[in-house]
């Protein structure tokens, strides 16, 4: 039975009206998306399990908005009849967009995307999130294995052994500079960079973590996402795309192994929370274990910088 309340939220947003009850279509971290049908269309309402204040809604959308001008695909964003991105504190609306299930972009897809993200140079609102830019550190990281040490087996034995890789990781992070840092979408993944059904073109999904980062240190995160042996191409149609980021030092990585970290602290807690629902502690659980299966680590940034650094080289 769904969730939504397909009249209140068609209402609110001027959908039309609904012809049956909303369909769950999938979830992520900060909501799920259901799909509602009216007469008016196909509708992705997003139910937000995370609160989110409507200044900072208006500022992904007024995002959105800008890259769809600049030629991005985009699911529309919907506001309600006042005007508003957020109803009843809890819905969003996009237009519905149907995708060709199972295909993935190339790794070189995936580097000209970020460079057209990146070309936009949407003005940043306010400072970097510490999210994306401060280490967990050495007190963070203790004070986790601490929380896990009474279980053993599974991500915490994982989590617990790779507490002296994590501190040195963090040693690599240093402050973005202030000048570099523009709206970026922040959640650039295979997962979010997908093809539409009706053409294949590429369409950029998951707006809501946008904000402010440098397109280097994003950059450096996408790279550090893919898999082995794939950076390069990525990081060459980048180039070859116009994108304004150039990775040359561990410390590109900064956002990465931010991200990184922090990803990992708050799976953990929540695996660990007996408080949370049995679906987000067995979901934290599986991504634990995919995470720690293959790390980030300093010999790999190490290594993806000096892959970048070879493809930053003309060939003779």
């Amino acid at each position: 039975m769904s969730g939504v309340p397909v009249e209140t939220v068609a209402a609110a947003y001027g959908l039309g009206e609904p012809v049956g009850a909303a369909v769950y279509a999938a979830r992520g971290e900060l909501g799920r998306i259901w799909r509602l049908d009216t007469r008016r269309g196909s509708w992705a309402v997003k139910e937000l399990l995370v609160p989110v204040r409507e200044e900072d809604a208006r500022a992904d959308v007024a995002f959105q908005s800008a890259a769809a001008e600049a030629g991005v695909r985009l699911p529309r964003p919907v506001l309600t009849g006042s005007g508003d991105v957020v109803a009843g504190g809890r819905w969003r609306v996009y237009e519905w967009v149907d995708l060709v299930e199972g295909a993935q972009v190339t790794a070189a897809e995936l580097g000209a995307v970020t460079a057209g993200l990146h070309g936009i140079g949407h003005p940043a609102v306010g400072l970097v999130a510490a999210w994306f830019a401060d280490p967990v550190g050495r007190t963070g990281w203790e004070a986790l294995a601490a929380a896990a040490a009474g279980a053993g087996g599974g991500w915490r034995e994982e989590l617990r052994e790779s507490v002296g890789e994590l501190v040195a990781l963090d040693e690599l992070i240093v402050p973005p500079d202030p000048a570099a840092v523009v709206t970026c979408h922040r959640d650039i993944t295979p997962d979010n960079i997908r093809r539409a059904a009706h053409d294949g073109g590429i369409v950029v999904l998951d707006w809501e973590n946008c904000g402010p980062a440098s397109p280097a240190w994003e950059l450096a995160k996408v790279l550090a996402d893919l898999p082995d042996g794939a950076a390069t191409p990525a990081y060459r149609a980048y180039r070859e795309a116009g994108g304004p980021g150039r990775v040359t030092e561990p410390a590109d990585f900064s956002m990465a192994i931010a991200e990184q970290g922090h990803l990992l602290e708050f799976y953990a807690r929540r695996a660990m929370n007996p408080q949370e629902s049995e679906e987000n502690r067995t979901r934290a659980g599986a991504r634990l274990r995919a995470m720690l299966a293959r790390p980030l680590t300093r010999a790999r940034v190490e290594r993806l910088a000096e892959e970048c650094a070879r493809a930053d080289v003309p060939a003779p």
